[in-house]
């Protein structure tokens, strides 16, 4: 087995006062307007600020990644910083990718052909959202033309240095705590549940989902330890999935957000309870998250959880549009970690339970 990590992972509060030991002769710094502006007091350094940009859907596409390359390229950094949520690490990632390779095609970073990085940068990220887990990962989502939700992955991704402080994260709004916990929530579920058996990967996620599952309706209410506790969780289900992969909930959420434009966050922890349902019969590993939290019925744990955090239970997916989506998910790479086979017919009768909000026939 393998387990691939950042070199250097610096966490708790403050600790982003250490980061000059770790930075080349030349930075930038990558971040979203709103983003800056929040933190910026912050970051104990002075390097060019260069912001991601959205020419046309919520989240970064193709474009924005290779309008954010040619910006990094002006500069000739050696390193990179990315400051941030998932969208913001991740276009970052892509620009870094087209920044030393610049004739690459975007057919080979969809199949996962990355060449060697680091030639002429190193890359550091910081979190500002306790989600995505892209701080410590080997994976960026990017919008393709269609405006799809594509994967680019490889362990040259996985930063040089990772800072998970919870100063970052204090100004979250709550819906961006909401979504990006959930969707730290689901990533360590789905880790600990893949077929791909990683002791360390494993071990984890779980640790991840005790800590987000316990401490997230607390952090929410602004509760200090609490935030610091799920920002913790988002770090260990980064590395978790990182090692283990993902599976059906994630393909399900890549094209349902996609076609419908919903945020990510939102449409895994929509999503998260019908995973469970549909995979706690073919792998013991749903019990054993249940023993660890204390409850009977984890998916139905979830469900109320989703109720009492305001989250919709259902979906509305166009009957025209369900048979794609059903063969779409199905093909879906991540698939292959699922512990339940499912052919298209069983994700088609998942998606149209998912549109009646109904939980227990899948």
């Amino acid at each position: 087995m393998h387990f691939s990590t950042p070199r250097n992972i610096m966490f708790g509060r403050g600790s982003v006062k250490n980061i000059e030991r770790y930075l080349g002769k030349k930075c930038v710094i990558v971040t979203g307007k709103h983003t800056w502006e929040n933190v910026k007091d912050l970051i104990p350094i002075d390097a060019p600020v260069l912001f991601v940009t959205r020419h046309k859907w919520k989240e970064p596409s193709q474009k924005d990644a290779e309008v954010l390359a040619e910006n990094i390229r002006e500069h000739s950094p050696d390193t990179i910083i990315a400051v941030g949520g998932g969208s913001v690490i991740d276009t970052a990632k892509v620009a870094w990718i087209i920044y030393e390779n610049p004739e690459i095609s975007w057919n080979a970073l969809y199949s996962y052909n990355i060449p060697e990085l680091r030639k002429k940068a190193r890359f550091i990220a910081i979190e500002t959202t306790s989600g995505t887990g892209s701080g410590v990962s080997a994976a960026a989502i990017i919008l393709d033309e269609e405006g799809k939700k594509r994967g680019v992955v490889s362990g040259e991704l996985i930063p040089d240095l990772a800072i998970y402080d919870a100063n970052f994260v204090e100004g979250m709004p709550r819906d961006v705590a909401l979504y990006s916990g959930m969707d730290a929530l689901s990533q360590a579920i789905e880790a600990y549940i893949s077929t791909v058996d990683n002791i360390i990967g494993d071990t984890l996620a779980l640790k991840a989902i005790e800590l987000i599952y316990k401490n997230l309706p607390k952090a929410l209410e602004k509760e200090d330890r609490a935030i610091e506790n799920v920002h913790h969780g988002n770090m260990l289900a980064g590395m978790g999935f990182a090692n283990s992969r993902l599976c059906l909930g994630h393909a399900a959420a890549h094209s349902l957000g996609g076609e419908y434009k919903i945020e990510h966050g939102k449409i895994v922890a929509i999503l998260l309870p019908y995973i469970i349902r549909a995979n706690e019969k073919h792998t013991p590993k749903v019990k054993e998250i249940a023993k660890l939290l204390g409850v009977k019925d984890l998916a139905r744990a979830i469900w109320k959880m989703n109720d009492e955090l305001g989250i919709p239970h259902a979906v509305d997916i166009k009957d025209e549009d369900i048979e794609m989506l059903g063969e779409e998910i199905a093909n879906d790479r991540l698939m292959k970690y699922n512990p339940r086979k499912m052919s298209k017919e069983d994700v088609i009768k998942m998606l149209r339970l998912l549109r009646e909000g109904v939980l227990d026939e899948i």
